[in-house]
């Protein structure tokens, strides 16, 4: 019986990787870059503290603009935004972002870290503006905008009622980790490839502001959906 080409191309690609799994990680990245594929080992998202569930008040939560510290000289307009829009799309509560400007009217900074002391004040003030629950801090601490792209977030989730933390996560996501680029190329083409439908998976890992957007779904997805 004499097999199509289809089929034939089909019957060689599997082949290829299983000789791909079997020969080890260097021609497991060899064939994901020839057959832009994802096969191999993917990053999880680990290093999280929640206390679970979340309250059942949380419903409305600040997210402040982002603090990027030893970073500011770098512009993260683009990936503030992917935050927020993957933060939404988790519909875990609604979500009220803040701007620098708007920090600046009620407070001496506009933006505040996640491990310094804040503002006394901070979750009255803003409690009483926008009538929020909870209050969240992303951090940048570590950036690379250059091929491998690498991007580092510490972030902390307040209860607004107590100030007490309820969530928080602490990772580095860098883009030369075989198994971070198996997973940000495979949430590309799941989540970002009708926004890009003719580029290679392998942009995401050339463009920080791309990566962001994984990086942002990687760490919100590591909150529990279900609240008490």
């Amino acid at each position: 019986m004499r097999l199509s080409f289809r089929t034939h191309i089909g019957l060689s690609f599997v082949a290829t990787v299983l000789i791909a799994l079997l020969s080890g990680c260097g021609t497991v990245h060899k064939v994901n870059s020839q057959y832009d594929t994802t096969v191999g080992k993917k990053r999880q998202t680990t290093n999280v503290y929640q206390k679970a569930p979340l309250p059942v008040s949380l419903n409305r939560v600040a997210l402040l603009p982002m603090y990027k510290g030893s970073y500011e000289h770098h512009d993260f307009e683009g990936i503030e935004e992917n935050f927020r829009l993957e933060l939404v799309k988790r519909s875990l509560f609604e979500v009220v972002s803040l701007t620098p400007e708007e920090m600046s009217t009620l407070f001496p900074e506009p933006r505040y870290s996640s491990i310094e002391h804040l503002p006394t004040d901070l979750l009255t003030k803003l409690s009483a503006k926008y009538a929020i629950d909870g209050l969240l801090l992303l951090d940048v601490s570590y950036f690379k905008p250059y091929e491998p792209v690498g991007l580092g977030i510490r972030a902390k989730l307040l209860d607004g009622h107590t100030g007490e933390i309820v969530w928080a996560a602490d990772e580095v996501f860098d883009a030369s980790n075989p198994a971070v680029s198996n997973s940000a190329r495979k949430y590309y083409k799941t989540e970002s490839i009708i926004q890009y439908p003719l580029h290679n998976t392998q942009t995401i890992l050339h463009s920080p502001n791309r990566f962001s957007k994984y990086v942002a779904h990687s760490l919100f997805s590591a909150i529990y959906l279900q609240k008490d």
